[in-house]
């Protein structure tokens, strides 16, 4: 039985938040990082494609963020993503071994690196913890509007929410992030990825182009301006799956470049019905699991 790879990191926040004694949304990081007497700035000079850094002298811990995105969640879940770092089992001893005294970042969950994701994992449990994620998200609404508002609430960016979002709501969701008609990731929910006749929508692939947001990204300025729209497609569009229809709704993020779908079923067939893929084969374990999971095999360890 595959193990959830988020596991250790849920586990590590919800054990953070209790010993800070946090249980109100939104969580702030930064109150995190000064209990621990981390110190945390901005920095104007990181490399582009670095988020943030942690660095260690000693015992004594600093965090840097980049300057690049003039975007609190970004911000926020940066100094989480690092904060998993330092408080992650393992993390400090790896990151910093050699006589290392900086380590530098990139977040988001592209990074195939076990470390990184699970500081990203850490980031998102951090601050939008299971429980009171899924309390507040029972009234927020459905898809993209539901996303839109637990981000105002958390306080996150709309990507990291939306993963959360897939992750943790008992509703078939599917959220795809792409740039220039390309898959940077695509997460189901639970209840989505139950289809195993589903194929599976992998990092570079296209968009496909009969879709609202293939057309959507044709159009920079919708990117650009961070222009939403909305409408109906089906699972075979997106997944090979069956001719189930499906609500559509895309957002530009505007300085990021990326563009990110929210997929939504009212109902789905019954899994069990469906087992069998169109061609005769059937998905095996690998297929149906997130990026990051695979990444997080046993055979990788």
């Amino acid at each position: 039985m595959l193990v959830d790879p988020w596991w250790k990191a849920e586990a590590c926040a919800a054990d953070v938040l209790k010993q800070q004694n946090i249980t109100k949304l939104p969580i702030d990081p930064f109150q995190i990082a000064d209990a621990k007497q981390i110190m945390h700035q901005e920095n104007s000079s990181l490399d582009a494609g670095v988020s943030g850094c942690l660095m260690r002298v000693g015992d004594h811990f600093g965090i840097m963020y980049s300057t690049r995105f003039q975007n609190n969640g970004f911000r926020r879940f940066t100094v989480g993503h690092e904060l998993g770092h330092y408080f992650l089992e393992g993390h400090p001893e790896y990151l910093f071994k050699d006589g290392c005294t900086v380590h530098t970042s990139t977040t988001g969950f592209l990074s195939d690196d076990r470390y990184e994701q699970e500081a990203d994992a850490f980031a998102a449990s951090l601050l939008m913890p299971k429980p009171l994620f899924r309390e507040a998200a029972a009234n927020a609404g459905n898809g993209l509007n539901a996303v839109i508002a637990m981000a105002t609430l958390c306080e996150m960016s709309l990507t990291s929410t939306a993963i959360r979002y897939a992750r943790l709501i008992a509703e078939p969701v599917a959220v795809v992030l792409s740039m220039n008609r390309k898959v940077l990731f695509s997460i189901m929910s639970p209840t989505l990825r139950a289809q195993r006749n589903l194929s599976w929508l992998k990092k570079g692939a296209g968009v496909p182009p009969s879709t609202l947001t293939f057309q959507f990204a044709g159009d920079s300025t919708n990117i650009q301006n961070a222009q939403t729209a909305s409408g109906y497609t089906t699972l075979d569009d997106w997944f090979d799956g069956p001719d189930t229809e499906i609500s559509e709704e895309v957002i530009g993020l505007g300085e990021y470049g990326r563009t990110l779908t929210v997929l939504r079923a009212e109902s789905l067939p019954d899994p069990e019905t469906v087992m069998e893929r169109s061609d005769g084969r059937m998905d095996d374990d690998a297929e149906s699991l997130l990026p990051s999971q695979r990444f997080f095999q046993k055979s990788r360890y």
